[in-house]
């Protein structure tokens, strides 16, 4: 079918225009009450008579937009509940593949593309038609994420029924295309939810507790929080990503902290240190850094020291160690307070 004849949607699907093609797509929709899915997405589509939700308990996560997936013949969406917030994320981009496949003309661009290039970009509209239902925004939302993005994802979060890892992203793709911004969601003590990176600076990882985000947390009780952080953020490598101006905003539920950080370096990125690190065992105190070890202990996380090979967790505090051969006492010796090197 001829480009025309498709009025204008071969042109986006040649640009790979996801968030202007979702738009379109929800513009053009009025099968469903836009607001209510927004409020209630599982109540709204159960009651639609357009599709079915089956809610299976043993699917499998398929990775796509969270445990779910859409089938056309009939019109239905397959939940594996989450948690109630990620459910929304979750149908809302199932009903994104409903909507690109059941449109007369959007649906001929898909069929003509190339399968890998078809499967990627409905994919990406369908991310993009779940978070503007769920998460609609206006000009000074995207004027305000280019300047303070660590407040307009917290107030996101309280005003959408999306999860926090869902708002996250849905301010990255608000950022404007040269910015420079690392945003992270961390619970209260600092562990790592969710983050995404819109230049190189690698984004901090998930389930990793970070210090600073802690001290942020803490910060943002009392008032939103501007300021360099000089903290770092620590990579499992044990590099430390260093000057850094960080934001952060806790949500209404005060248990997780919103943070948006950006490099203050001429370079327009952020400066790799590797700090060095005091043995735990207090029989070696070697100082050290992470390239000089052979590695993250799996229990404690900590370091292991190159000199005595020690970690966090081999040298408990009631234990006492050689300083000439770094073993531990056993109980016996202990007791007798002699020790005899092997």
């Amino acid at each position: 079918m001829p480009v025309d004849a498709l009025d204008g949607w071969g042109v986006l699907g040649a640009k790979g225009d996801a968030a202007a093609i979702a738009a379109r797509l929800i513009a053009e929709c009025t099968t469903f009450d836009l607001p209510a899915l927004a409020s209630d997405p599982l109540k709204t589509l159960s009651g639609s008579g357009v599709l079915k939700v089956e809610i299976e308990q043993g699917l499998v996560d398929t990775g796509c937009g969270g445990g779910g997936y859409y089938r056309p013949t009939p019109p239905t969406i397959h939940l594996h509940p989450a948690t109630s917030r990620r459910d929304n994320f979750t149908l809302l981009h199932e009903l994104g593949h409903h909507l690109q496949q059941t449109h007369d003309q959007w649906g001929f661009t898909l069929i003509d593309m190339a399968d890998g290039a078809r499967l990627t970009i409905e994919e990406q509209v369908s991310d993009q038609i779940a978070a503007q239902i769920l998460m609609p925004v206006g000009e000074g939302d995207f004027h305000n994420a280019a300047l303070h993005p660590a407040d307009v994802m917290s107030g996101l979060f309280a005003r959408s029924e999306a999860s926090r890892s869902a708002v996250v992203m849905r301010v990255l793709k608000m950022l404007p295309s040269d910015s420079r911004w690392i945003l992270a969601v961390a619970d209260v003590d600092g562990t790592v939810i969710s983050s995404a990176s819109s230049y190189t600076d690698p984004q901090p990882p998930r389930g990793f507790l970070q210090e600073g985000f802690a001290r942020v947390a803490s910060e943002a009780t009392y008032s939103a929080v501007r300021r360099e952080f000089h903290e770092g953020i620590e990579y499992k490598t044990g590099a430390l990503l260093d000057d850094l101006w960080v934001e952060g905003a806790l949500d209404y539920e005060e248990r997780y902290v919103f943070l948006a950080l950006r490099p203050t370096t001429v370079s327009r990125s952020g400066t790799w240190t590797y700090p060095l690190r005091e043995c735990s065992n207090p029989a070696c105190e070697a100082a050290f850094d992470a390239r000089q070890s052979s590695g993250r202990c799996e229990s404690c996380q900590a370091f292991k020291c190159p000199r005595c090979k020690k970690c966090t967790c081999s040298t408990p505090e009631t234990s006492i160690v050689c300083d000439s051969c770094f073993m531990v006492y056993s109980r016996a010796e202990m007791a007798s307070g002699t020790h005899e090197c092997w």
